[in-house]
């Protein structure tokens, strides 16, 4: 793909404001070149940089240019292409950029999601920058638990409905318990002293699952077990929950036992 130039990227947008008014949308554009880098702003949950994209854009922009123009707002904040951005300013190269007048903050997580997914503390962050308070919690849990355990981990184990956290935060309807998390947890941690992958995400999901359908449960008994019969960890998560069952009954009166 060849690089577009300053009055080739203008054409192409002039046609696509052509559009937007056909269409009988308001969104204005303005196009303009600057070597000043300080002029632009990221929002405090833009994407994460990666450095492997980092270093690809540079490469690809040594090679053939800037091919896309930075997307920011009338405050100059990134709305999309900040890889770009830092690619343009290590390389000392002016930054081709497009004003979009009528777009606010909110439009940077669907501009984002257009051409490559969010990652799930992202999102999060977004979130909790829009003042979701569940989003707010979890980002001090991560703060909290993030040295031991993935954020992900972290995700599923505070989630107050099941595991699937990741799809509750992509549809903004995530939950926090706190106190089921952190019980969550600290068993975790208290098993991982006899089995080093139960701080795992597929461990502490299955352990999650078998605390909230067995009330009498107890973690002293599933670790004192857990040290005379093996607990093995197996890739499937509903395969380790049966395990944690079976341990744990391993010897147990039935009155004792869990499902």
């Amino acid at each position: 793909m060849e690089s577009l130039s300053l009055q080739q990227t203008q054409e192409r947008l002039s046609e696509l404001v052509q559009f937007k008014k056909q269409n009988k949308t308001n969104v204005k554009f303005e196009v303009g070149t600057t070597e000043d880098y300080g002029l632009f702003k990221f929002f405090n949950y833009n994407r994460a940089i990666k450095v492997t994209n980092l270093k690809a854009i540079k490469k690809a922009i040594q090679k053939r240019g800037l091919i896309m123009p930075i997307l920011v707002t009338k405050g100059f904040q990134v709305i999309d292409g900040q890889h770009r951005l830092l690619a343009l300013q290590e390389l000392g190269m002016e930054v081709h950029y497009v004003i979009a007048h009528d777009y606010i903050s909110n439009d940077v997580e669907e501009v984002n999601n257009i051409g490559s997914n969010w990652d799930i503390r992202a999102r999060v962050s977004n979130l909790a920058e829009h003042g979701d308070v569940n989003c707010i919690e979890l980002l001090k849990m991560y703060k909290e638990w993030g040295h031991t355990f993935s954020e992900g981990t972290i995700n599923d184990a505070f989630f107050k409905i099941g595991t699937m956290s990741s799809t509750a935060i992509r549809n903004k309807t995530y939950t926090i318990h706190k106190n089921l998390g952190t019980e969550v947890l600290e068993n975790a941690i208290i098993m991982s002293e006899i089995v080093p992958k139960a701080i795992q995400n597929k461990f502490v999901r299955a352990l999650k699952s078998v605390m909230i359908s067995n009330t009498n449960f107890d973690i002293d008994t599933l670790r004192y077990k857990a040290e005379s019969r093996r607990l093995n960890v197996y890739n499937n998560e509903s395969e380790i929950k049966e395990e944690i069952i079976e341990v744990y009954n391993y010897r147990t009166r039935e009155v004792k036992r869990i499902k």
